[in-house]
C-alpha cells in the first residue's frame, strides 16, 4: 500500500490532505511537518510515496498536475544531478485517470496534465507528487482539493482504473475519441516518452485516451541535448513496469534529437517509435 505524505505547512497540501481524512480513508495521510514538499522524509519501506503537493507556475492557471521527481540536469531544487527516481509508470497513471474522472464528475473542469521530471528529493523507492496549481487562489480551493483527495485515496484503493464512464464525461480539456484502446485484462504497457514541453499534454492525452498505455519518465525537449547514455539507461532501468520503447514525439523534437534518441535506443537494445500528433501550445 503507498504511503501518503503532506505537510500542514503548506496551503494545498494541508487542503488536500484534510479532504482525505475526512474520507477515512484505507490509508491515512502523513503530515510531515516540513517546511515544504520537497523536504518531505524518504526513507520508507513501500511501494510508493505520493506526496500532496502545491504546483507554481508564472502563469499562474488554475491546474491539475502529477509528475516523477528527478533532475535530467542540475539538481537546482533538491535531488541529484543527472539523476531520476524510480518511475511507478502504472501508479501514475491510474491518479492521472483518477483525477480527470473527479475533475470531470465533480464540476471542476481544470487542466489535467502530466508533467515532465523536475526536482528532487531524491528516494530509494516509486515517488509522485500530485498537485493543484498554480497561485495561492486555487491552492486553497476545496473543490480542487476535494478532486485530488478523491482521486488519490480512489488510486490507491483500487487494484486497477479504467477511463471515466460516459456518465462522468463531460466538457474537459482532455477529450477523448469515441472508442478508446481496451485491454481489459493486461497490465498497460509503460513507455519513456521524449520530446515536447514540459507540460505533457500529449503524453497526458495518450495516458488518458489508452487503457494500453503509461508514461514513466518524461524527457522534455529542453532537456534532450544533455541526455546521455547514463540518464537514458535511468529512464530506461528505473521503473517499476519494465521499458521497452520509446516513444518520441515527432512535432516535439527536431531532427538531430531524434537522431540522437535514435542511437541511444540502437546502443541500449530498446525500440524506437514516433507519434506524429501535433503537442499544441507547451
Amino acid at each position: 500500500m503507498p504511503i501518503i505524505l503532506y505537510t500542514s505547512k503548506s496551503i494545498a497540501s494541508a487542503a488536500i490532505a484534510h479532504k482525505l481524512i475526512q474520507m477515512k480513508p484505507a490509508t491515512m495521510p502523513i503530515d510531515t511537518g516540513t517546511e515544504t514538499v520537497l523536504d518531505v522524509p524518504v526513507d520508507f519501506d513501500t511501494d510508493c510515496i505520493i506526496v500532496l503537493s502545491p504546483h507554481k507556475s508564472r502563469e499562474g492557471k488554475p491546474m491539475l498536475t502529477a509528475h516523477f521527481p528527478g533532475n535530467w540536469g542540475k539538481a537546482e531544487m533538491g535531488g541529484k544531478d543527472r539523476t531520476l527516481n524510480i518511475a511507478h509508470g502504472s501508479m501514475l497513471k491510474r491518479i492521472i485517470w483518477e483525477i480527470e474522472t473527479q475533475n470531470r464528475k465533480l464540476g471542476l473542469d481544470w487542466p489535467v496534465l502530466i508533467e515532465a521530471d523536475h526536482h528532487g528529493p531524491l528516494a530509494k523507492v516509486p515517488m509522485i507528487y500530485v498537485e493543484i496549481g498554480s497561485s495561492e487562489k486555487e491552492w486553497g480551493n476545496p473543490l480542487a482539493a476535494q478532486v485530488v483527495a478523491e482521486a488519490v485515496n480512489n488510486a490507491v484503493s483500487k487494484p486497477e482504473t479504467r477511463n471515466p464512464t460516459p456518465e462522468t464525461s463531460g466538457k474537459t480539456q482532455n477529450p477523448r475519441p469515441e472508442t478508446a484502446t481496451k485491454t481489459q485484462n493486461t497490465k498497460p504497457e509503460t513507455i519513456f516518452g521524449v520530446g515536447g514541453g514540459h507540460y505533457a499534454r500529449e503524453f497526458t492525452k495518450l495516458v488518458l485516451e489508452r487503457d494500453d498505455l503509461a508514461v514513466g519518465h518524461i524527457c522534455p525537449k529542453y532537456a534532450i541535448d544533455s541526455l546521455d547514455e547514463d540518464t537514458f539507461r535511468q529512464a530506461i532501468e528505473k521503473s517499476v513496469d519494465p521499458v521497452k520503447r520509446v516513444l518520441v514525439l515527432k512535432e516535439g523534437t527536431n531532427a538531430k534529437q531524434k537522431e540522437k534518441v535514435k542511437n541511444l535506443c540502437r546502443n541500449s537494445g530498446v525500440d524506437y517509435e514516433e507519434t506524429g500528433a501535433r503537442t499544441g501550445k507547451q
